[in-house]
């Protein structure tokens, strides 16, 4: 393996770095311990993400390669398959004993760290544009796992917000539906970042400050 490969794994791993030292600081009750918890639930995430897409992938609705097969293995392949793996392993996070802002911060690190993982993954792989790969696919999973994050937190504190989780199964799978094209419709998959990271913050606002919303 080459020294730029290893320049690479790390320059991933940056941002996961930087994110698990700035949110003890910046989130009040925000623990280091709370941190590698949501290093290692982003990590376990692939697992089930892995194993799932491996078969379901070879289904022929996935291999025809017509526009709308590939628009459904964006929105299912990517978007369901990859937001409810995320999701469903965002039980393990403790909910029950901490803050929504602590909570909230750990789904967001989780996304963030699935997404350095994953990246890691395609440039191991030998990918194309792994850096922009390297910016765009970890920004869509830390938003992503933001809004699939408030809606795990609105199972223990009703109302159950389930739009939070449809919100990040559609723009998770929009953003790939997008990235997936060559020239100037890639860069519409911008636009589906920007939106995730708009209504991620709509939606913790929601929870955090329900008072503003009356």
């Amino acid at each position: 393996m080459s020294m730029m490969m290893y320049v690479y794994m790390a320059l991933c791993f940056l941002p996961v770095l930087i994110l698990g030292i700035v949110l003890p600081l910046a989130v009040p009750g925000f623990k280091i311990r709370y941190a590698l918890i949501s290093v290692l639930v982003g990590l376990l995430s692939l697992i089930p993400i892995t194993f799932i897409q491996f078969f379901v992938f070879s289904l022929p609705i996935f291999t025809s390669g017509t526009l709308v097969s590939v628009l459904i293995t964006a929105i299912l392949f990517n978007g369901l398959i990859e937001e409810a793996a995320k999701m469903s392993l965002m039980f393990l996070l403790p909910r029950k004993t901490i803050a929504f802002p602590q909570f909230f911060s750990m789904a967001i690190l989780a996304g963030l760290s699935l997404g350095a993982f994953e990246t890691i993954i395609y440039l191991l792989s030998g990918s194309l544009n792994i850096g922009v790969r390297m910016v765009t696919a970890v920004l869509i999973h830390t938003f992503c796992a933001g809004l699939s994050g408030i809606f795990v937190w609105t199972l223990k504190n009703k109302p159950t917000r389930v739009y939070f989780f449809v919100l990040a199964v559609l723009l998770h799978g929009v953003y790939n539906f997008f990235a997936g094209f060559s020239g100037g419709y890639r860069w519409l998959s911008i636009v589906a970042i920007l939106l995730a990271a708009l209504q991620c913050r709509i939606c913790y606002m929601q929870i955090a400050h329900p008072e503003a919303n009356e």
